[in-house]
């Protein structure tokens, strides 16, 4: 009779997400075992946890290990992911502590969501083979269906919610089937050995690679596969807006750089139809940007871009594109969860402010959230001296070295960025022009939401004042 060897599991590797676990059920039992469980201890226990894991991956930077038989690595392609996402998760925890009492949803249930969610993204960041990887995107993708409709007082919630789920099932579906594909290509689920079938790939390759990407093209926003994007965005409450901009961008990118680097190494011309995607998102994004009223619906098209543009991080499949992408990664969530914690903080957890003309003539009555959500804008249209800049040079560069497929790209950028000066500058305009006679501008008050947007602007500084000091930090 053969038997079947359990794997070996190494506790060590797998601490940050068992401390995850940990912190989601803790949620739910004192949920149910007590009555006086407000929403502020609940969200509290999850920012805990949050802080628990994070100290248990920085311990790990510059350890590798890998368990259960290689499939879940600890590396350099987890662990500044695996920071983003928990960042993004503890905002995310702090702007819900203003959401509106009325909305229906259970705290406990909400917040112990948004903990699993994270750790379906940190599942993705360690997954060294495709079964690991479906299994995060669907632990991150079943919570964020829900999350997206637990604004319950809302019917553009509930829209949001069933939008996102249909086309995310499709989506899943691209992404087992092409999954599929390349084991029959390879033989494997390991990306070690389809990186084998890489070096003469079949049509049987071919064709997985390309569902596979359609998948992982949807969880990115990567045109022409963003069309959920604005709607979802808009109906989404605040604080899982940021967490999806954020987060799940952070969690995708990872698998996709773990999956160029490993399975094609240096093929660049064998990446085309990702070139091509990176390209049709920066014009989709920048140009549907234009005509929005709405800020949540701008910064969805805004992430469009952005998405179009990490990708350029990978276009040399070099060691410092790695290093550019997470650098930009780090950027772009400072400069997100910046601006979402001022929607946040101006409406007090509404969602009535999220209009562009809520903002007209905010100078005025509040100055320093005008300047601070300013330098967010700034920063995302690349101005010198912010971390979107640097940014947007350090992508250039990985772009220019990559040959053809590169430089186009580097000229969409360039272009794209000049388009997106308008966008961002027209929220600039409004805040900074004058307060017309007996309107008012947004009054928020909330501590958290302040902290979040301090800390999002000393970053967004900081890393465009002394840009090597991170980069140095993220270099593999």
């Amino acid at each position: 009779m053969t038997q079947i060897a359990a794997p070996q599991i190494d506790f060590g590797v797998i601490a940050p997400l068992v401390a995850l676990v940990a912190t989601g059920l803790l949620i739910l039992v004192i949920d149910l075992v007590s009555r006086r469980a407000t929403r502020r201890m609940l969200y509290s226990i999850g920012i805990a946890g949050c802080v628990v894991s994070f100290a248990r991956v920085m311990l790990q930077v510059g350890h590798p290990a890998t368990t259960f038989g290689g499939a879940f690595a600890s590396d350099r392609f987890s662990w500044a992911f695996d920071a983003i996402i928990l960042v993004a998760l503890a905002v995310s925890l702090s702007l819900s502590l203003g959401r509106d009492a009325e909305d229906g949803a259970s705290p406990a249930a909400y917040s112990s969501l948004l903990v699993f969610c994270a750790l379906g993204g940190m599942i993705m960041a360690a997954a060294t083979n495709l079964i690991i990887i479906f299994l995060g995107i669907e632990q991150l993708s079943l919570a964020l269906y829900i999350l997206a409709g637990t604004g319950l007082g809302r019917p553009a919630s509930q829209e949001a919610a069933l939008k996102y789920v249909l086309l995310g099932s499709l989506a899943s579906g691209f992404l087992i089937y092409g999954s599929a594909l390349l084991y029959g290509a390879s033989g494997s689920v390991a990306l070690t050995d389809i990186a084998h079938a890489a070096a003469s790939p079949s049509m049987l390759f071919i064709t997985g690679f390309t569902l596979f990407v359609v998948g992982v093209g949807f969880k990115l926003a990567l045109a022409p596969f963003h069309v959920w994007t604005p709607d979802v965005y808009e109906g989404s409450p605040i604080a899982v807006t940021a967490f999806m901009a954020v987060a799940v961008k952070a969690a995708t990118f990872s698998v996709l750089a773990r999956f160029v680097y490993v399975v094609f190494g240096h093929d660049v011309p064998a990446l085309a139809p990702l070139w091509a995607l990176a390209i049709l998102s920066m014009i989709v994004g920048n140009v549907g940007a234009i005509a929005q009223t709405n800020l949540k619906r701008l910064l969805a098209y805004s992430s469009i871009a952005q998405a179009g543009y990490i990708v350029l991080a990978l276009a040399g499949v070099t060691g410092s594109g790695l290093s550019t992408m997470v650098f930009y990664l780090a950027a772009y969530a400072f400069m997100n969860l910046g601006a979402f914690a001022v929607i946040a903080l101006v409406g007090d957890g509404s969602e009535s402010v999220a209009d562009i003309d809520s903002y007209r003539g905010m100078f005025w009555r509040r100055p320093w959230v005008a300047v601070c959500m300013a330098v967010f804008m700034f920063s995302l249209a690349g101005i010198p001296a912010t971390a979107g800049f640097i940014g947007k040079v350090l992508l250039l560069g990985q772009a220019i070295a990559a040959g053809p497929w590169g430089i186009a790209m580097a000229v969409v950028l360039v272009l794209g960025t000049l388009v997106s000066f308008y966008v961002y500058f027209k929220i600039v305009w409004a805040m900074f022009s004058p307060l017309e006679d007996g309107a008012s501008a947004p009054a928020g008050n909330a501590l958290v939401p302040c902290i979040a947007v301090a800390a999002g602007v000393a970053g967004v500084v900081l890393m465009g004042v002394l840009p090597q000091l991170f980069y140095s930090l993220f270099a593999t």
